[in-house]
């Protein structure tokens, strides 16, 4: 069964790497070869090609679901269901929408965001709302979070926002449709009841019980991440297990009344009524992620053959499993949690097979976090590119305390608040203290420098040779395959990250939206011009994309870091950028604020420096000239032999007519002035510098409409290749001797089929 499993996953996973999507004539042919592999007996070759039907004919679906082009930007009246439990942030409400009526072509599932919102919609309630969409959209840079893969797998065809208007109402009252969902809300409100709504354990607590995370904060997170004790929060194995245990026991208590025995039942049919009820409503009850799925499948296979006294192998009920994830959710192995999950499972079937008997049960836990850490290592640096130097301690404090003390409390807690939250309050408040107590040590192990270790971006292969060297590691064979498989595993962590060669270097105009970010690299050095904006979810794009992009290139240390001036959507990531990184020098435009504990050099002309044989020099503005606007950037001037590069800031025309007073040469690369407005990029700049490549950072149909389309014609026609940030995603420009520069795009380059790519209109 296990061969099957793996097989209709390699299905699914040759659909879901593709960057187009096959036509309709493509299944003709695979149901053609279909035929020819049954005919020949060749079961897994079917069972591939049924993997690969079954991927394509839903992700097809789902893409002839999007937002047509001509609906983005326009006011529209719709009805619909509150589909999610509302997440509120900073004066906005978030929640997915699932319509009902609405113009032709609106997606079944959008994603809203209602600012100022008059009353607060509950899930499961009717409205009708006026709103404007946009088609998925996320940004697109090397190391980053794929966000627009995570709105295809929810089936969310476009976001938006709700425009405030008098048309906008409660329709009906919560019926039935969303009924989990509405009981997971009112659980949650039940636990907040028990606790206190301003508890700061409050969201953990209701994350451990139902899967609810709304009210976990940023550094919350931030902590399970660094400590590795993410998994934790998810609801799988241990919470699912836990409570069909407890109730597969009160089935066989119960079936033991006579009763029950004069009408033939046995307390098998007791333990596996109630154990496998208790798995599939829990399952649901905590948000049906995939590993909630996965336990619930393997629970209910095991209560089956209990049922019909049959014994079945753990793997072949992980195979099962398998299958059933992927036949009800197709798009599974998009999400990380689903590798983790299943790869968890395997791992200890393949650590522990034959063991468990042999030693006790102190030796088997330590073998079995060996083996989890050793094997889903390769998953975690693919999918995350780190590493936690302290998870091995952190997991063996809290791995005991969740297990035994926190989970069994809040499970408790949850049920005893269903019936009343008074009743609720003694477990949950104790699950608060206990989690207060084994807080300050895990705040402690995540405040540490090497708790995280960051790794640059592996290629395939070297993944693969990892992943076989920690099969060697956890398997039961001889020593030195074993040693053979350690060799494997470390070759991962030798591999330098990428750097120009001496006098060459790169410019990376980084996806940040509506503002501007450039990571200018040389051989031995790394400069950041500008840390983008930040947002009103509290986040910022140096957390989202400039940290991200600097951890996949190998990038520890920031030798300068340049803030042009102090527009937020300039500045918007600079603390979290000096926290999150070594910033050896920081060099600021006027009106830029930094913290006391930095020491930071104005940005004035004249000012110039040499790395690598590339020399940095800063044209504008003059000592004279520096006020708090946008003609005050810092203007900075990139040259070697090999090439040039001017980053510009948001200055405008002033800005501009000082450069050519002070005759600025022409350039290769230019990084387009305040966004592609029309305040900048005059014609007489544009001739001046005569650029090969022009760059534009600017957000997804930004409300301001940059970049202006007559501003790039202007470009153009001085014979400069232009890109834009909205279309391209990052754009990395590398200038080296001997040939022109040459540009990738990142969106063109590593795009999926559900993404949007370079061609897209803006």
């Amino acid at each position: 069964m296990g061969r099957f499993a793996l097989a209709f996953l390699a299905g699914h996973c040759c659909v879901h790497v593709l960057s187009r999507l096959p036509d309709p004539s493509f299944v003709v042919v695979l149901l053609i070869a279909s035929a020819l592999a049954a005919l020949l007996r060749a079961k897994l070759l079917v069972v591939f090609a049924l993997g690969i039907a079954w991927a394509w004919v839903h992700a097809s679906v789902r893409l002839a679901d999007d937002l047509p082009y001509a609906l983005e930007g326009e006011d529209l009246l719709v009805a619909g269901l509150i589909a999610s439990l509302p997440a509120a942030s900073e004066g906005s409400l978030r929640f997915e929408l699932d319509v009902i009526r609405a113009d032709r072509g609106v997606p079944k599932r959008v994603q809203l965001t209602w600012y100022e919102a008059d009353e607060l919609p509950r899930v499961g309630e009717t409205w009708q709302l006026l709103v404007r969409l946009k088609r998925r959209n996320g940004f697109s840079n090397p190391g980053g979070f794929d966000y627009e893969a995570h709105l295809f797998r929810k089936g969310i065809g476009a976001t938006g926002y709700v425009r405030a208007d008098a048309r906008n109402r409660r329709l009906e009252r919560a019926g039935s449709r969303y009924l989990i969902d509405q009981a997971r809300g009112w659980i949650a409100d039940r636990m907040a009841s028990a606790v206190g709504s301003n508890d700061r354990m409050l969201g953990v607590l209701q994350g451990l019980a139902i899967g609810d995370t709304r009210q976990m904060t940023t550094q919350q997170w931030r902590v399970f991440a660094v400590t590795g004790t993410t998994h934790l929060m998810a609801i799988s194995g241990l919470h699912i297990s836990m409570l069909a245990a407890i109730a597969a026991w009160l089935g066989g208590a119960v079936v033991r009344w006579r009763g029950a025995q004069a009408r033939g039942w046995c307390a098998v049919h007791g333990q596996a009524i109630c154990g496998l009820s208790a798995a599939v409503g829990y399952a649901l009850m905590a948000g049906f992620s995939v590993p909630t799925q996965r336990t619930a499948l393997m629970l209910c296979i095991y209560f089956l053959a209990r049922w019909y006294r049959r014994d079945i192998q753990v793997g072949h009920a992980l195979g099962l499993a398998l299958i059933g994830v992927l036949l009800i959710d197709p798009f599974a192995p998009l999400a990380v949690g689903a590798w983790l999950s299943f790869g968890a499972v395997a791992v200890l079937i393949l650590a522990l097979s034959g063991r468990l008997r042999r030693d006790g049960a102190g030796v088997n836990f330590a073998r079995a976090q060996l083996a989890i850490t050793v094997g889903l290592l390769p998953l975690l640096l693919a999918a995350f590119g780190s590493m936690s130097l302290v998870g091995p301690v952190a997991n063996a404090v809290a791995i005991p305390a969740f297990t035994f003390l926190i989970v069994p409390l809040v499970l408790m807690g949850a049920l005893f608040a269903a019936v009343s939250p008074a009743l609720g309050a003694l477990p949950l408040e104790l699950a608060t203290h206990v989690l207060t107590l084994l807080w300050v040590p895990l705040e402690k192990l995540a405040a540490q420098p090497f708790a995280l270790w960051y790794f640059p971006l592996a290629p395939p292969l070297a993944l693969v040779t990892m992943w076989l060297g920690a099969l060697a590691c956890i398997l039961p064979v001889i020593w030195p395959i074993r040693l053979l498989g350690v060799v494997c595993c470390i070759q991962v962590f030798l591999i330098p990250g990428q750097a120009p060669d001496r006098g060459d270097f790169e410019i990376n105009v980084l996806d940040v939206g509506q503002g501007l970010s450039v990571v200018v690299r040389t051989e031995r050095h790394t400069l950041v011009y500008d840390t983008g904006p930040a947002f009103r979810s509290g986040r910022d794009a140096a957390t989202l994309a400039v940290l991200p992009y600097l951890r996949a290139r190998g990038v520890r240390r920031i030798d300068a870091l340049v803030v042009s001036h102090g527009d937020l959507d300039h500045r918007g990531g600079l603390e979290s950028l000096l926290q999150g990184s070594r910033v050896e020098r920081t060099v600021i435009g006027p009106s830029v604020e930094v913290p006391e504990t930095v020491t930071a050099d104005a940005c004035l002309r004249g000012e110039s420096w040499v790395w690598d044989d590339v020399r940095f020099e800063v044209l504008h503005p003059a000592a004279e000239l520096v006020a708090n606007d946008n003609d005050s950037s810092c203007v900075l001037s990139v040259r070697s032999a090999a090439g040039t590069a001017l980053l510009t800031g948001d200055i405008e025309a002033t800005g501009e007519a000082a450069l050519l007073d002070r005759r600025i040469p022409a350039t290769d690369v230019v990084v387009v002035p305040h966004h592609g407005s029309r305040t900048s990029s005059s014609e007489a700049f544009a001739a001046a510098l005569a650029p090969k490549v022009a760059i534009v950072s600017a957000g997804y149909r930004n409300r301001w409409g940059l970049p202006k389309p007559e501003v790039l014609a202007r470009w153009r026609e001085q014979g400069a290749r232009v890109y834009t940030t909205a279309q391209s995603g990052a754009v990395e420009v590398s200038i080296a001797r001997g040939r022109r520069p040459t540009v990738r795009e990142h969106r063109e380059a590593s795009g999926r089929y559900w993404s949007r790519t370079a061609g897209d209109r803006l």
